[in-house]
């Protein structure tokens, strides 16, 4: 049977840093011994963990999945994964976008349990509309990508939404609580 490629992509909730990325992929090709993932951003520059020099991640083909711990913020990325023969010719190679936005989406269900704890707190002055703001970014920055695979659209909404998570004491009376 033929190999026919393809490829999830997932974060867990606690480890904001890591994207796991596990093949999918049905069918054979003896042909196959690699894989390399490539995680682009939208300004064309790739991530990759500390200490890698290429602009690839090499994925050894036993395992079927792979954590890269690379991400600082939350990204719009265009990832590809590359199946490659003993001589690194591709044999295969998929691309596809993805928010991942697990930075923002651990902040945002902070805010909403101090906000449960405190329901008089959406009485602030600002925190209802910045609460909302955030939400509207990083729910914005996913339609980009779901629609269009504009990742860069998607990156400048998840940038707004970071740069009020990393601002929240100007932005998030928490300390009402």
């Amino acid at each position: 049977m033929a190999l026919t490629v393809s490829f999830s992509v997932s974060q867990t909730s606690g480890e904001s840093s890591i994207v796991t990325i596990a093949d999918t992929s049905t069918g054979s090709d003896v042909a196959v011994t690699q894989r390399r993932v490539y995680l682009r951003k939208s300004d064309g520059t790739f991530l990759v963990p500390d200490g890698t020099t290429t602009d690839y991640v090499q994925w050894a083909y036993a395992d079927s999945s792979i954590d890269i711990d690379c991400l600082d913020k939350d990204y719009a990325l265009e990832i590809t994964v590359e199946w490659l023969d003993v001589t690194d010719v591709v044999l295969y190679d998929l691309t596809d976008v993805y928010g991942l936005t697990q930075y923002n989406e651990e902040f945002d269900y902070g805010l909403s349990t101090v906000l449960a704890s405190n329901p008089l707190l959406v009485n602030d002055n600002s925190f209802k509309q910045n609460k909302s703001d955030l939400r509207m970014y990083i729910d914005s920055g996913d339609k980009a990508v779901a629609r269009s695979s504009d990742i860069t659209s998607a990156q400048l909404c998840y940038d707004q939404a970071t740069w009020l998570r990393l601002n929240s004491i100007y932005y998030f009376n928490e300390s009402s609580s």
